[in-house]
């Protein structure tokens, strides 16, 4: 039994080796597609790596994203509930306008210029030109806009609250729902309904964020 054993180990080996070379001769045709699948089967493992650390990666920066963005939110929530005692304003409608409108206070309105609403400038407040995002007439487009600068993020909010409290010249109740709103929900919505964004999706970003960072445990 042990001599037929190594016979057919030999002839196995044989049979194998005889896929790549033949009486002496190199079968290219064969040695190629072995290369490649070889290739691509360490291409496919190479992949599957790079995947998963991509993905290890991109979850690190999600997670650093999430802890920096809430850090800025409690840094900025005491007084927007200050705000919201005093005035009537939702703190978590405060904090999610501050959040989207600034998107997180990386632009450069706010960050340079402390504005954290894209509030515009009237005649006489100090100012600064810049490109803006507005949705007209079903489709998006760009145009300059004078927006106010604060000398403090905290005269930004305020100057926010007021706005909503006093509303415009032409409309002075036009917010009135949103400081009568019972929720944040009804409140994101009287938002847009009031004109304040252009964006149809404004409410639904505004309650996205407010639910995401659980912002409505700053309302009275």
């Amino acid at each position: 039994m042990a001599i037929k054993s190594k016979r057919y180990k030999t002839k196995k080996k044989n049979k194998i080796a005889n896929l790549f070379i033949k009486q002496g001769r190199l079968r290219w045709f064969n040695t190629l597609g072995f290369a490649t699948l070889l290739f691509m089967l360490a291409l496919f493992v190479s992949q599957i790596y790079t995947t998963k650390s991509t993905d290890k990666l991109t979850q690190k920066n999600e997670m650093t994203q999430v802890q920096s963005r809430t850090a800025w939110l409690k840094k900025i929530a005491p007084y927007a509930q200050r705000l919201q005692k005093k005035y009537g304003v939702l703190a978590s409608i405060t904090l999610a306008q501050a959040a989207h409108e600034s998107n997180w206070n990386d632009s450069q309105l706010s960050s340079k210029y402390y504005n954290f609403y894209g509030i515009k400038a009237s005649s006489g407040q100090a100012a600064i030109k810049l490109p803006t995002s507005e949705y007209i007439d079903g489709k998006w487009i760009t145009v300059n806009a004078r927006f106010r600068v604060y000398t403090s993020w905290q005269a930004s909010m305020l100057d926010h609250t007021l706005l909503l409290v006093n509303g415009t010249t032409e409309n002075p109740n036009r917010y009135y729902r949103v400081l009568h709103a019972r929720n944040y929900k009804i409140a994101a919505k009287a938002l847009y309904q009031a004109g304040y964004a252009t964006d149809p999706t404004y409410a639904t970003k505004l309650i996205k964020i407010i639910e995401q960072y659980h912002l409505d445990r700053y309302d009275y």
